[in-house]
């Protein structure tokens, strides 16, 4: 599961590395919100900063500097790709992982009258 902090930047962990079959691969993000089924799935793609991609796979989210996603659940896939992907058709097509994901932010409150 990943969890993701409105206006921070997130250090979100996964292990792909043990299912990527691909050398040095980059990895796109679709996330797609659950409670809102007419909404368009967001791709998202950053650098991998582990310094050990044997063992895990370390991402920095900012968000909302370079992604903005209301808050609410969603479901995660990843796809690896041998260039920097801007679609799924840049990827191999095949999802290495996939799971939820669930956004949270400031707590507001409301006042009612």
């Amino acid at each position: 599961m990943i969890y993701l902090e409105q206006g921070e930047i997130n250090k979100v962990i996964l292990t792909l590395s043990e299912v990527s079959t691909l050398v040095n691969p980059y990895y796109l993000f679709v996330f797609t919100n659950e409670m809102d089924t007419t909404s368009v799935p967001v791709l998202f793609t950053t650098l991998d900063t582990s310094d050990y991609t044997n063992r895990y796979n370390l991402f920095l989210i900012d968000e909302p500097t370079e992604l903005t996603l209301t808050k609410g659940q969603y479901i995660y896939e990843v796809y690896e790709s041998t260039i920097i992907p801007v679609t799924i058709e840049d990827t191999t097509g095949i999802v290495i992982e996939e799971g939820r994901m669930v956004v949270s932010g400031p707590v507001t409150n409301t006042i009612y009258a």
